[in-house]
């Protein structure tokens, strides 16, 4: 299913950066070279080092552990931001993680595990032609201009929804208490992810189901 996804957000972004040239009379020529501009913009940008400090020895202890328990090489670099975020960057021949300060210690791993499952199934190469479009013009965008993020965010929702739960799924078969996990960080952020993307709660679920370590009544 993921493969299909991923081709069909490939297509629907390609056919909406060639819209306004083509809309514009100036032909497909230039619509091609307008949508491949557009993607390289979205390669560079998915593949940007993130703003933050160097995460500490542990952190990055605790990187290394959730890669090998994932069957991946370790990252390329960690680092920390404020907050509760965490994430996968593509990096020259690997990946890098970026973590929230706010990340429990005991959470860590589990949560770096879920970035690391998307570097592990393959999200983070297809990213810049898939949702990378979506997440580059909601960054870049402001006010009202936040309007033309939205085809795009349509475009990859499915995908998103879906690779979201494909990387839950990797995490709790890695990490037994990966559902606990989820539940516990729902408490404090509350169950919402976003209007395309599952919710923490339905994260949680759907880990418990995968989790040889859960109890089936969870």
């Amino acid at each position: 299913m993921i493969p299909l996804l991923r081709a069909l957000a490939f297509l629907a972004n390609a056919a909406l950066f060639a819209a306004p040239p083509l809309l514009l009379g100036f032909g497909w020529p230039a619509a091609a070279g307008f949508a491949g501009g557009a993607f390289l913009l979205s390669y560079w940008a998915c593949g940007r080092a993130p703003d933050g400090a160097p995460a500490h020895a542990e952190t990055v202890a605790a990187a290394s552990r959730a890669a090998e328990s994932m069957g991946v090489p370790p990252p390329r670099y960690v680092r920390t931001v404020p907050g509760w975020t965490a994430g996968a960057v593509r990096a020259q021949g690997g990946y890098g993680l970026v973590l929230g300060e706010e990340v429990q210690p005991r959470h860590r791993e589990a949560v770096l595990a879920h970035e690391i499952a998307h570097f592990a199934a393959g999200d983070i190469l297809w990213e810049p032609l898939t949702d990378g479009p979506a997440r580059v013009l909601l960054e870049t965008t402001r006010g009202l201009f936040r309007v033309l993020a939205v085809p795009f965010v349509v475009a990859a929702a499915p995908l998103g929804k879906a690779t979201e739960l494909n990387a839950d799924r990797l995490a709790a078969r890695a990490f037994p208490g990966y559902a606990d996990t989820l539940r516990e960080v729902a408490d404090k952020m509350g169950p919402g992810a976003g209007l395309f993307y599952p919710s923490l709660a339905q994260r949680a679920r759907h880990a418990a189901r995968h989790s040889k370590g859960e109890s089936q009544s969870s």
